[in-house]
């Protein structure tokens, strides 16, 4: 479990210096590029959430139930970039301008709607960091949160209008 989570910190960290951060999807390549990108971060993200999973099964204390919404937080970001994966996935299969045009649309509006949940869901993480006290605890949830940070970054400005 400890290799997983340095693993997972080490994806982190050459996501950060790996990737550039495009204005918007302007064309098949970017939605695939933003594909390729989110599913590096996804993977992190499902590995520090059953790195955490693991720790809190068969506890009952406060510091698991900080776990365990840290997890539940967790996946409601997920389960919004999920929607953002599969919008970006139809975007970079359409040949159609007009359809195209529309695509955007909806690219930007699930990446809205991913960038408010995550903005809903950091403060909840970061309250619950405060309440972990357990080292492997405290390091899978902030992979968790400084994934989540990564991922808004790098998709908000595909929310902007053109």
């Amino acid at each position: 479990m400890p290799n997983r989570m340095i693993a997972g910190m080490i994806v982190c960290a050459a996501l950060a210096l790996a990737t550039t951060t495009i204005a918007r999807a302007q064309s098949a390549a970017d939605a695939d590029n933003t594909m390729r990108a989110m599913d590096l971060r996804l993977r992190a993200l499902t590995t520090a959430r059953k790195d955490l999973q693991q720790m809190t099964e068969h506890r009952g204390d406060s510091e698991a139930d900080a776990a365990r919404d840290v997890v539940d937080a967790d996946n409601l970001v997920f389960t919004a970039a999920g929607k953002v994966f599969t919008v970006a996935f139809f975007v970079k299969s359409i040949k159609s301008p007009h359809d195209f045009g529309f695509a955007q649309q909806q690219f930007r509006l699930v990446v809205g709607l991913f960038v408010a949940t995550a903005d809903a869901q950091l403060p909840r993480i970061e309250d619950d960091l405060h309440k972990l006290t357990a080292p492997a605890a405290v390091t899978a949830a902030t992979g968790i949160r400084n994934v989540i940070v990564d991922l808004r970054g790098f998709l908000k400005p595909f929310a902007a209008e053109q």
